[in-house]
């Protein structure tokens, strides 16, 4: 979101109810609080549009709920996880040639805390 002002009179498009907010705040720091105690546990989680992923709780803050997840061709999003070691493909040449993949094939994917319906253990 840009902050800069360009000297036009602004129209607001949508301001959010500050009961709506502070409902929110609740939300997103009941489910902080409750997913910190499950770090390194396997779960299902749910979110609002239906999909399901199963996985690791890797980290939890304030705005996402980071899951450990193994890769699969329907993968569509997801980041290399930074904790596992960096093994380089041998290339030709001096240099190590491109990046295989990640160990045994896990990433993070960060989940928006406010997009979750349901986290249940496995």
């Amino acid at each position: 979101m840009s902050t800069y002002n360009t000297g036009q009179e602004q129209n607001v498009i949508h301001q959010a109810d500050p009961a709506v907010i502070r409902h929110l705040h609740g939300v997103r720091d009941s489910l902080h609080q409750s997913c910190k105690p499950y770090l390194n546990h396997r779960v299902n989680v749910q979110t609002l549009d239906g999909l399901v992923h199963e996985g690791t709780i890797a980290g939890v803050d304030n705005k996402h709920l980071y899951l450990n997840v193994a890769v699969n061709g329907q993968m569509s999003r997801g980041y290399y996880n930074p904790y596992q070691p960096y093994h380089p493909h041998p290339g030709p040449g001096p240099y190590p040639g491109p990046y295989p993949g990640p160990p045994n094939n896990n990433v993070i994917l960060p989940l928006v805390l406010f997009e979750l319906l349901a986290i249940s253990l496995l």
